[in-house]
Formats: structure tokens, C-alpha cells, sequence
């Protein structure tokens, strides 16, 4: 009789009690601690359920390279649609179009700073703005070719210079006619209560209003698209995952990475610098129950609701996956692997190794791998010359090194290499002696992404620590 049903049994009988015990703990902090020191990792060494994770992380690498996808081209967008107008409106007199104008072009240029939402964002609403502050000027027609146009009714005071207007309220309500200059003088010094304000007259005209922009479109499916990420994260397994894992990392992370690691890079780029804030805020949620830290208020990420409401949302999804067909779990991930991939890059700065890693339409990140002893000899230490080896000669292939010593081989230097062993499988096939199987300094993956950051951010964080 096959195990297997048995074994997905205690698998879900085992989550069954997890849940249990999640909805019986009323104390965030407790919920918290049990969720980062049993459940997620419960989940995560779990062998019964290896495809599903790589599903739920590959499907969440799809919806982030969606993002970068959509944010790309939306700042392409909204920068096209700026030159556009801007070559429109060649000399604007109205100061306001001027003010707005040279806002963007600093915003552009990174004179002026922002902080918080992405720079395609900033411009979205800045040229919204423009394109109101057009139509109050009156450039309908140029409005015309970024947005739609629709009129409303409103009352527009029929003689701009007529001023205030009074009339005596005589005997049974009745009024007077409006009263001249002269009259309204000789009223006020006998009898002031007698007067009434009769406000300017009024008539309706057809104003023209901008009832939805049509510029830079790719804009809202870069909202929907972060969105999906941020905001779903009780219903889809995917981004639950992504939280538990995230949640658990933070659980695992010291501060020292975020001061000491993290936002020295941010340099200049306030964007960056902003998000590392950001995200310090997030992971002391998660770190102030591990260090007991009081002080902590109520956490906004990491709910009660998330941790039980997304415990609920995995163990349905396991049991599908449980309950199918393997072939269909197969083909399911073969599916979900057809995606775009990241790209891993090898970088000599001085005598240490660097990895350079770029998710499609995003800033490279640089892991720190080792540094290698100089030695006496000039050129370096025989690893050092093996990896400017295969730096300087990039190409992929069958490639023969330079060995100094009998009890060298191109082997035992891969092996020294401190790079995780996906990476060094992506970057060396098969070796023997002197010769090895070389596939680029650069290569390109589209699973298991997340497994490696994870490895490299932590391996650069310990070399800060140690």
C-alpha cells in the first residue's frame, strides 16, 4: 500500500491544528512568534508539497516581473506624453503652465527629489495636473489629444462688473426696485434695517471639464498590477506564500542589514532610500515581537487576519494540489516556469567577486561573494587568475586554464568559488583537470529566483558581520 495517502494526511491533519491553535491566540505577538518559529517553517521543509511552493514562488515572480514590465513602460509614457507638450507649448505666458512645466523637467532631470511612489507615478498626477491648469487657460483642443472631454451645466455671473445691489423691504414684504447710489444712501440714514442684498445675476452655460485621461494608459496596469501584490494578500496562495516567507526572513534578519548593508547603497537615490525606510518599518513588525520590543504599536502588515485568514487560504490550495492528478501538478509548473527570467552577472571590482543581479526593466543589485588573497605573485593567488580568467574571456564554451600546479584543477576552483550551488550549475557545466564547460559570465534563470536572493542576501550579510 503506497504511503502517500498517509503522508497527506498528517500533512493536513498537522495543518488543521496549526489553524486551530492560530485562531484560539488572540495576542498579536504570540500569533506572530508561532507563525515565524513553527508554521512557515513547517511549510517550507515540507517535501510533500516542493512543486506547489515552487509554484506559489514562480507565479509571484510572474506577477513581479509584471510589475517592472508595466512600471517601464508607463514611465516611457508618461515621459513621451511631457516632450509632446512641451513641443506644443513652446513659450507659455500663463505662469502656472511655466511653474508646472519646469517642475517636470526638474523631476525628470533628479533636481528636484521625491519620495515614496515610483517617479512614473509623480509624473502621472503632475501632468494631470498640467492638463487641468490647459483647460482653465482654455487649451481645450490640445486636452483633446490626451483626455476625454465632456460639459456640464454651470451658473456664470451674467455682468462680471456688476457689484452689490440692494433693495427696501416696505410695508407686507414688498420690495422696492434697486435702489440707485443716491437712494441706497438716503435709506441707510434713516432706516437700515430696511434693507436687502440682492445678489448678481446668473445664467447656465456649458463648461467643458476633463472626465478621464487617456495618456499614458499603461499607467493603471501598472496600479492593478501592484495591486494584485500588495492588496490580495489573503486570497491568493501566491502572495500569502509571499508573505509567510517574507515574514520569516524578517524573523531571521538583523537590523545591522538595513543600516549597515542596505542603505549606504542608497547613496543619492532618495527613491531607494525611501523604500529601505519602508521596509525597516515593515520587518520591525516582525522583529520587535522576536526581540520583545513593547514599544512596537499594533502591526499594519503582518494582521492577525493575514496570518489566519492566508494559513486558510494555503491549506485550501494544498489540498487541491493533494487531491490532483501529478501529471497535472507537473504540467501546472511547467506552465508557471514559462516566464521571463533574471539575469545573474559575474563582476571582478579590485581582488573581490560580485554577483550583479537584474530583474528585467529594474536596477542591478550587487551581492558581495569573496575577496582573494594577492599573494606574492603579481597576477594574484591561483583563484584570483582563474576568475579573471574566465572574466576576461567571456565566452561560453569548452575553455582550457592556465594551472601552476599538479594539484590544481578547474574543479577544485569552482568548488571554491562561494557562490550557491545553483548558481555555480548555471555558470560551469562539466569539468576534468584544466579544462571546463563554460556557459557566460552572464546568465539568465527563471525559477528558483527567490531561493537565491535569499542565499546571496544572506551570505552579504554575513560578511558585513564577520
Amino acid at each position: 500500500m503506497s504511503t502517500a495517502p498517509n503522508q497527506s494526511l498528517l500533512l493536513l491533519n498537522c495543518l488543521e491544528r496549526f489553524e486551530k491553535q492560530s485562531k484560539e491566540i488572540t495576542n498579536s505577538a504570540k500569533l506572530i512568534e508561532l507563525f515565524c518559529e513553527q508554521v512557515i517553517p513547517f511549510l517550507i521543509e515540507h517535501p510533500l508539497i516542493d512543486n506547489l511552493r515552487k509554484i506559489w514562488s514562480l507565479k509571484r515572480d510572474q506577477m513581479d516581473q509584471r510589475i517592472q514590465e508595466t512600471e517601464a513602460k508607463a514611465l516611457e509614457e508618461t515621459k513621451e506624453t511631457f516632450v509632446e507638450v512641451k513641443k506644443t507649448i513652446r513659450k507659455p505666458t500663463n505662469e502656472k503652465i511655466t511653474a508646472k512645466l519646469a517642475l517636470i523637467e526638474r523631476l525628470l532631470s533628479g533636481e528636484e527629489k521625491w519620495y515614496g511612489p515610483p517617479l512614473y507615478r509623480i509624473l502621472y498626477d503632475e501632468l494631470k495636473q498640467l492638463f487641468e491648469i490647459f483647460m482653465k487657460a482654455g487649451y481645450v483642443d490640445l486636452c483633446k489629444n490626451y483626455a476625454k472631454i465632456a460639459t456640464h451645466k454651470v451658473s456664470v455671473q451674467t455682468n462680471p462688473n456688476q457689484g452689490e445691489r440692494w433693495v427696501q423691504i416696505l410695508e407686507k414684504g414688498r420690495t422696492s426696485k434697486i435702489l440707485s447710489l443716491e437712494e441706497l444712501k438716503v435709506v441707510q440714514r434713516e432706516d437700515k434695517g430696511s434693507l436687502l442684498s440682492i445678489p448678481p445675476d446668473y445664467h447656465l452655460v456649458d463648461e467643458a471639464y476633463i472626465e478621464e485621461f487617456s495618456f499614458a494608459p499603461t499607467v493603471l496596469e501598472a496600479y492593478a498590477a501592484m495591486d494584485a501584490t500588495h492588496w490580495d494578500r489573503l486570497n491568493d496562495p501566491a502572495v500569502v506564500w509571499w508573505y509567510f516567507e517574507s515574514a520569516l526572513w524578517y524573523w531571521k534578519t538583523p537590523e545591522l542589514y538595513f543600516d549597515e548593508i542596505v542603505r549606504p547603497k542608497n547613496s543619492n537615490d532618495h527613491g531607494k532610500h525611501f523604500k529601505t525606510t519602508c521596509e525597516k518599518v515593515t520587518w520591525r513588525e516582525i522583529a520587535a515581537v522576536r526581540d520583545q520590543d513593547n514599544s512596537i504599536r499594533t502591526p499594519i502588515i503582518f494582521t492577525g487576519n493575514l496570518f489566519k485568514i492566508g494559513l486558510n487560504t494555503l491549506v485550501n490550495a494544498i489540498n487541491v494540489y493533494l487531491s490532483q492528478d501529478p501529471m497535472s501538478s507537473k504540467t501546472q509548473l511547467q506552465t508557471v516556469e514559462a516566464q521571463p527570467s533574471t539575469t545573474f552577472k559575474l563582476a571582478l571590482d579590485s581582488n573581490e567577486l560580485w554577483i550583479h543581479v537584474t530583474l528585467e526593466n529594474q536596477v542591478t543589485e550587487k551581492f558581495y561573494i569573496q575577496k582573494f588573497n594577492e599573494a606574492s605573485d603579481p597576477e594574484g593567488s591561483t583563484l584570483f587568475k582563474f576568475v579573471k580568467y574566465i572574466i576576461k574571456n567571456p565566452q561560453t564554451g569548452e575553455k582550457k586554464a592556465k594551472l601552476s600546479y599538479r594539484w590544481e584543477s578547474t574543479s577544485k576552483h569552482i568548488n571554491r568559488l562561494k557562490l550557491p550551488k545553483i548558481l555555480k550549475d548555471a555558470f560551469f557545466g562539466k569539468s576534468h583537470s584544466s579544462t571546463f564547460q563554460f556557459k557566460g559570465i552572464q546568465v539568465s534563470l527563471s525559477s528558483n529566483i527567490k531561493n537565491i536572493l535569499t542565499e546571496l542576501r544572506e551570505r552579504h550579510l554575513k560578511s558585513y558581520v564577520d
